[in-house]
């Protein structure tokens, strides 16, 4: 179990850290972009499609598993903080299991998509053409792993019976690569 939970933090660390490169990557690109654009008239072309199919899907998905792993999601606890103890770990438990198969669909489908956009060899016409089907990985990839932290989660409220999603919330010093502060 210690294992799976090394692996999965490793994963959703990993998957962060290639969408922060993402958006250091867009930042140069569109920096660079604007700099030629006003100061040469020559624009780079395919700017907006990368952005958008490349740069952004990276920066939004591949943190997810993290998020998840840390509880950093939004959540409504209107009914959850009046419960009792028990009752609590009812609610994490159908949330997790719910959270579960969400995940899994998502993926599982938006895996399918990227094979078909693979085979297809996916492109968007436009000054140039930009090929897309290798922005369509990003998120199946990110959403099957939180569906593993989603897993993960779920069988530590079944097994650990103090198990409190609020002890998973990190600081921020805890985001932060270490000697980064």
């Amino acid at each position: 179990m210690k294992t799976f939970e090394t692996i999965l933090e490793y994963a959703a660390r990993a998957l962060t850290f290639l969408a922060s490169l993402s958006l250091l990557a867009m930042l140069v690109h569109v920096c660079a972009d604007v700099i030629l654009d006003y100061g040469l008239n020559s624009p780079i072309p395919g700017t907006a499609e990368i952005v958008a199919y490349y740069y952004m899907v990276a920066a939004v998905f591949l943190p997810l598993p993290l998020l998840e792993l840390r509880n950093g999601s939004i959540n409504v606890d209107l009914f959850y903080g009046m419960a009792n103890r028990p009752t609590q770990r009812g609610m994490l438990r159908i949330s997790y299991f719910v959270q579960l198969v969400f995940f899994s669909i998502l993926a599982w489908q938006s895996g399918i998509d990227a094979l078909e956009a693979i085979i297809k060899g996916e492109l968007v016409e436009g000054r140039i053409n930009v090929f897309i089907w290798p922005g369509r990985i990003f998120l199946p990839v990110a959403l099957a792993v939180a569906a593993l932290v989603s897993l993960l989660l779920l069988i530590r409220v079944f097994l650990d019976r103090d198990f409190d999603p609020d002890d998973l919330s990190a600081d921020e010093d805890d985001l932060m690569p270490e000697g980064i502060n």
